[in-house]
Order: C-alpha cells, then sequence, then structure tokens
C-alpha cells in the first residue's frame, strides 16, 4: 500500500501535515489522492461493480428459467424488503465515510477507529431489531403478500444484521481509499451468491434456497471487509461529538430518500397503471437502464472520500468534481450509445423476442439515468463537505418525478419523457446555482461546522 503525501492534498496550515500522512499510511489507504490513483481506483471499482451487477442479472435470469413464477415472485419480494432497508445501510456507510476520511486527514486515526467501532455497535442493535421484525412478523408477511412459505422472511432476517455492519465497514474502507480491497468485496458477495444460489436451488431447494445464499452472501462479505479495514491506532484527538455524526446521518439520509424515490418510482407507477406485459417490458428497460447508476455511483464512491479528506484540511475540491463528472458523462454516453446499437439484439437473446425491439427505449433510459447521476454526484460532492442544499433539490427533482409520473403514465414512452422533465430540471438549477456562484466555494473552511 502507498502512502497519502501530504502534498497531494492541498493543505492550508503545516501543522496538520505530518500527521495526516502517517494517519493514511498507517490505514493503508492506497495513495489514490492524485489523478492517476483516482483513475486506477475507480475504475477498478466500476469494472468490480460491473462484474457484480451482471453476476446478479445472470442469478435472476436463472431464476426466471428455473422456478415457477409464483416462486420467481417470492423470491424477488425477498429482494425487495431488501431494498427497502438500503437508505439505513448506505446512511451508515457514508457516516463512516465522511467522519473517517476527515479524522484520518487530521492526524487522529484512534477517533476514526473508536468512530468505526460505535457505528458497527449501531448497525449491528438495528441489524438485530430489524431481523426481529423480520422473523417474528414471518408470518403475517406470508399471509399479506401470499407467499408459499414463511421461511424466506427467517432466513433472510439473519442476514440483515451483517448487511448493516458491512455497509459501515465498507464506508471504512472508502474512506481510507482501499479501493482494490473495496472492489474485492462486491465481487465475493456476487460469487458468493451466485454460487450457493446455483447450487442450493438446482437441489431442490427453490425460494428459500437463494434466500438463503442472499443471507450467506452478506456473512462472508461482512467478514472479509471487517478482516481487510482493521486498523488499530493510539493517536486520538478531541474526538468526534456524537450530535455531529447524528446531524450528518440527517443531512444523508435526504440524499439517500430522494435517491430510492427516483430509482423505483416508475417501477411503481408502471406496475400500477400499466397492463402486466407492458410492466414487464418497462421492467426491463428499467432493470438494465440502471447500470449507468450503478456504474455512476462507483465515481461518486471515489469522490467522496477525497473530497471530504481536502475539505477537512481547507484544500480545493473543484478539481476532484470537474474530473468526476466527466467520467459520470464519459460512463452515460457510452452506456446510451451501447444502448441504442445492441441493447434490442441482446435483450432477444436473453430475454425473448418480445423485447427486441427496445433499443431506442434503452438509450432514451440511459440518458435520463445519467441527467440523475449527474446530479446525484453533485449532491454527494458538496455532502462530503457537508453541504445538504444540493441533496433537497435532488428530493425534490425526486418528488416531481413522481408527481408527474402519476400525472402521465400512459406508456413506456411518456413513462421516461416525464422522468427527463424531471431530472433536466434538477440540472438546470444546480447549473444555475453553480453560474451564480452560490456552490462549492473554491476555499472552504477548514473543519466546516454542520449547520
Amino acid at each position: 500500500m502507498n502512502t497519502v503525501r501530504a502534498t497531494e492534498v492541498r493543505t492550508t496550515t503545516t501543522s496538520a501535515a505530518t500527521p495526516a500522512t502517517q494517519a493514511a499510511g498507517a490505514t493503508g489507504a492506497t495513495g489514490a489522492t492524485g489523478a492517476r490513483g483516482l483513475l486506477r481506483g475507480g475504475s477498478l471499482l466500476a469494472v468490480a461493480m460491473l462484474v457484480a451487477n451482471v453476476g446478479n442479472y445472470v442469478l435472476n435470469l436463472y431464476l426466471g428459467r428455473v422456478l415457477t413464477p409464483a416462486e420467481f415472485s417470492d423470491a424477488n419480494l425477498m429482494v425487495t424488503f431488501l431494498f427497502t432497508l438500503t437508505s439505513i445501510a448506505l446512511c451508515l456507510q457514508l457516516v463512516a465515510a465522511r467522519f473517517v476520511a476527515r479524522t484520518d486527514q487530521l492526524g487522529f486515526a484512534g477517533d476514526s477507529d473508536r468512530l468505526a467501532r460505535r457505528l458497527r455497535r449501531i448497525a449491528l442493535v438495528a441489524g438485530v431489531l430489524t431481523a426481529a421484525v423480520l422473523a417474528g412478523a414471518a408470518p403475517f408477511w406470508s399471509t399479506v403478500f401470499q407467499t408459499a412459505s414463511a421461511w424466506p422472511f427467517v432466513i433472510l432476517a439473519v442476514g440483515v444484521p451483517f448487511w448493516l455492519v458491512q455497509a459501515v465497514g465498507r464506508g471504512v474502507m472508502q474512506a481510507r481509499l482501499m479501493f482494490p480491497a473495496l472492489a474485492v468485496s462486491f465481487v465475493i458477495e456476487m460469487l458468493t451468491r451466485v454460487g450457493l444460489g446455483v447450487l442450493l436451488v438446482s437441489s431442490g431447494m427453490g425460494v428459500a434456497g437463494a434466500t438463503t445464499a442472499l443471507s450467506v452472501s452478506f456473512v462472508v462479505t461482512c467478514a472479509a471487509v471487517t478482516i481487510a479495514g482493521r486498523s488499530h491506532h493510539e493517536r486520538t484527538g478531541s474526538g468526534i461529538p456524537g450530535h455531529e455524526v447524528r446531524s450528518y446521518a440527517a443531512l444523508v439520509s435526504v440524499l439517500l430518500v430522494g435517491q430510492i424515490v427516483a430509482n423505483n418510482s416508475d417501477i411503481f407507477v408502471a406496475k400500477a397503471f400499466l397492463e402486466p406485459s407492458e410492466a414487464g417490458i418497462y421492467a426491463a428497460v428499467a432493470l438494465v437502464g440502471r447500470a449507468v447508476f450503478f456504474l455512476a455511483w462507483s465515481v461518486a464512491t471515489v469522490v467522496f472520500p477525497v473530497v471530504a479528506r481536502r475539505h477537512a484540511s481547507g484544500g480545493d475540491s473543484t478539481t476532484v468534481l470537474r474530473g468526476g463528472l466527466l467520467a459520470v458523462v464519459a460512463i452515460g454516453c457510452a452506456c446510451s450509445v451501447g444502448a441504442l446499437l445492441l441493447g434490442g439484439p441482446v435483450l432477444a437473446v436473453v430475454l425473448g423476442p418480445t423485447y427486441g425491439h427496445l433499443s431506442g427505449a434503452l438509450a432514451a433510459y440511459a440518458g435520463m439515468t445519467t441527467l440523475f447521476a449527474v446530479g446525484n454526484l453533485v449532491a454527494s460532492f458538496r455532502l462530503s463537505q457537508s453541504r445538504v442544499l444540493e441533496s433537497w433539490l435532488l428530493l425534490g427533482a425526486s418528488g416531481l418525478q413522481l408527481v408527474l409520473l402519476l400525472r402521465w403514465h400512459a406508456d413506456l414512452t411518456e413513462l421516461i419523457t416525464v422522468q427527463y422533465v424531471a431530472m433536466a430540471t434538477l440540472i438546470l438549477v444546480l447549473g444555475t446555482l453553480a453560474v451564480a456562484g452560490r456552490s462549492w466555494p473554491s476555499n472552504p473552511t477548514p473543519r466546516e461546522v454542520l449547520p
């Protein structure tokens, strides 16, 4: 592992430079604050997340072919339950990433280790309580959602605490720029899930087998992340006030709620208002089109801790944002062009001839998702500086998207068009703020106090 040189992070005081360098080197950061290091780390993480998503798609296709429609619906319900907890997991990850990066940069890695342990305990308690509700009420959930058995809810509950704890571990690795290890964690999770899922389902365990693979993948990944991100440091400062962590978690929740609404509202509206066959076609478009967002999220994962480190020492991060925006736009353009040229034929081979005409729709959805990914990157960038205005704007755009979808939802084209309107409005407002000079000042105040 390379160490992070103090000269790579433009500090405003010399007193913090030496401890920051020592902390970064001791925690195993990859020395990724330089442009080439960020490019290598971000590229590796993007490839790993792409591989992980491809593996998950393969598992879904396998389940769709070997399970009955009712069984496949039950298996997807388990994943949907998990998605409802995404905001908790990502909140823990971003809080860990922001404060660990800041305290490491200022040379007090002991504080960040202590914070990581505290967040792991919080994640464990939250996971156990959630698991108790999920497993204890399994017969109720089974009745409400008309599943063949209540056992999948119990099996999923076992994995939830490990899933939340691993989110904290990933946040620590993200903060310490351990992108290779972070990338490997995604691949480990996917390989465990796909390999065990295929083995158990093919042996006749059905939905229970697929859910077991999901939970076991969290256990394995939690162990791997905990081992890779482990560190022990004695140097401490004044500590991180609990109220500051709680306040920041509240700010993070604004961004995450906006993400959840933007990423899922169109699917619910399509399911509620379109014919079943049309809703299925739209779901296929959205499933493939969202690959743009997941790839772009790898860019935000790289940008977030780097900006938090520079902001902690009073450095300028605008060049990091510009590079991130270029990367997101490049990813979106590549995906849009690829979808236009190959999307329909590929879907026809994988899912059947019914989907062969969707190249244009896939390209349009990828373009719309690119706008959302750009807005999300800007909001994440500002959130790493404890600024929440852009997150509120993203949440507002998500709300606008939902309102428009509820009003105009006649067909696939209309659904995508109204989302373009909402996301284009978001980009226009963010651009206006930037031009007006109300966003990302070039010389932010060191260790800015949360509002």
